[in-house]
């Protein structure tokens, strides 16, 4: 009952009702094929959040996970016509075994050592993408994967549903007590380990929870293109991170809406040419600065509704007083 009083989610069950039943508004497939890419960003914002905005630990190298995903795609596709009912489930698996074997060494890096360790993995996998072309298509990629339905409506759906269901989760995640772990992690490492928390098993599992979740939606994003290629994963560190950045991290919903909102909005001003990235660049700096919480946490924490204040109860005979 708490919940239905709270207009957040009262904004996000409307805004939910909208994108499903858009396709029925509009039969404009350009900004339908929009609203699905926009979906799969608002997953990258928050699988990245949920290791970064919740341990503190800065992933700058985001685009690996997402690049096991699309490229395992990618491999298998050359010799099968995979599906995503089999793909999906793949790239999870592997992008998280993937998560924990770059999480065990480089979580126990301090400061700024883990973001350039991170760095160093994305950096690493994109060269080898480029070396080992004959595996990968190098600068070109791979083409002829099969596409993830066969429309743009009904891919639409499946992205709008894959994105909620997987934000759901992490959500869930997030609001339990090993986001609240995870949250201690960040503010006191020492005292929690004091406390008998064993952190680094906590941080390799958010390590690898962020990392299946980025590993399927690059495996979505791959059928949706019918290809996986440089130019669509190993950009998506720095943009993820700014998407999370400015819509608000650890809550995963306001990283992912940041995700969503700043994709659909790159999208909008790449009509303006040579202005696109200085307005870009400009509307960043002003979030950034004047909202230094995000953009959609603040506005969270503004319709957040404000608790009452308990009144002491009065002993009997002190209503006369």
């Amino acid at each position: 009952m708490n919940r239905l009083k709270d207009i957040r989610f009262i904004l996000i069950f409307i805004g939910l009702v909208f994108l499903f039943i858009f396709p029925v508004l509009s039969s404009d497939f350009y900004l339908i094929n929009i609203l699905s890419i926009a979906f799969i960003y608002a997953v990258y914002a928050g699988s990245w959040d949920i290791l970064s905005g919740f341990t503190g630990k800065e992933n700058m190298g985001h685009a690996a996970f997402i690049a096991i995903g699309a490229y395992l795609l990618g491999f298998v596709s050359a010799v099968y016509s995979i599906q995503p009912w089999l793909s999906i489930p793949m790239a999870a698996v592997a992008s998280a075994l993937f998560g924990i074997a770059i999480g065990v060494p480089t979580l126990r890096l301090k400061g700024p050592y883990f973001a350039l360790a991170s760095l160093a993995v994305a950096s690493i996998f994109e060269n080898l993408t480029i070396s080992y072309s004959e595996f990968t298509g190098g600068e070109e990629g791979i083409f002829g994967i099969p596409f993830l339905t066969p429309g743009p409506t009904s891919d639409y759906y499946f992205m709008l549903i894959f994105s909620f269901i997987s934000i759901l989760i992490l959500f869930i995640a997030g609001k339990s007590n090993f986001g609240l772990i995870l949250k201690s992690i960040k503010s006191d490492e020492d005292a929690a380990k004091a406390v008998g928390i064993k952190t680094t098993k906590y941080k390799v599992t958010a390590f690898a929870l962020s990392a299946m979740f980025a590993g399927m939606a690059g495996a979505v994003m791959g059928h949706f293109y019918g290809y996986v290629g440089p130019d669509i994963v190993y950009p998506l560190s720095l943009n993820t991170l700014i998407m999370a950045v400015v819509g608000g991290i650890g809550g995963i919903i306001p990283a992912a809406l940041g995700g969503f909102f700043i994709s659909l909005l790159t999208e909008l001003l790449r009509g303006l040419g040579q202005w696109n990235n200085l307005i870009y660049t400009v509307i960043l700096m002003l979030s950034i600065l004047f909202l230094p919480k995000g953009a959609f946490k603040t506005l969270g924490e503004f319709l957040k509704p404000k608790n009452k204040k308990n009144k002491t109860p009065k002993l009997r005979g002190e209503e006369n007083e």
